[in-house]
């Protein structure tokens, strides 16, 4: 039986991993993303963390991170950064999500710059393996567009079937497995989960 990924964000479901990871070690290894995203992107971040969670794979959703949450609601920039440092630590990778929005956030800018210290430095390599964990996604509305400097060291991720090639490097399984098995999906599905978030072909 396949085993669905964790939001580690949500303190019940990252209990129930570290409890399952005892007995099975395959646990402990899968990879963890760290979602980075703008807050009106939410909906659209939420179909990918699901699509990651079917695939098989943990990541950390700030939605259900309580004391994230009353932090922002508290608009205390301290416990907020905090916060966000624990959830990256926690994380082997990130994903970038991107839109037309990103451009006037605060707090993307400072996940990335924190993840490249959390995360690429602590895998560091002297190859370009080190570089798909660090993932920028690009949502509908900038599939197309050349982005900023600071968000071009990472590995592009544009469209379901760059979304699947990703999967499958982070998990070291193979793509068309995963999709003969329903855990993801071809791009060429008619109602693909993610065809209101991506470009079926890209």
């Amino acid at each position: 039986m396949i085993k669905k990924g964790f939001n580690k964000a949500n303190i019940y479901e990252d209990l129930t991993w570290l409890i399952k990871s005892i007995d099975d070690k395959t646990i402990e290894k899968r990879p963890c993303i760290f979602l980075s995203h703008k807050r009106e992107d939410k909906p659209a971040c939420k179909k990918i963390a699901n699509y990651l969670k079917d695939a098989g794979i943990d990541y950390y959703l700030d939605e259900d991170d309580k004391e994230l949450q009353l932090a922002t609601t508290n608009n205390d920039p301290e416990k907020i950064t905090s916060s966000i440092k624990k959830g990256i630590k926690k994380s082997t990778h990130m994903l970038v999500v991107i839109s037309e929005k990103t451009y006037k956030s605060q707090w993307v800018p400072f996940e990335v710059g924190y993840g490249h210290a959390a995360i690429l430095d602590k895998y560091d390599t002297q190859n370009n393996e080190n570089k798909i964990r660090l993932g920028i996604l690009t949502l509908k509305d900038l599939s197309e567009k050349k982005l900023p400097d600071y968000l071009q060291v990472g590995y592009l991720i544009r469209g379901i079937k760059s979304i699947n090639k990703y999967i499958s490097e982070i998990s070291a399984e193979s793509e068309n497995r995963m999709i003969k098995e329903t855990r993801i999906f071809s791009n060429t599905k008619l109602y693909h989960p993610l065809d209101n978030v991506l470009n079926y072909k890209l």
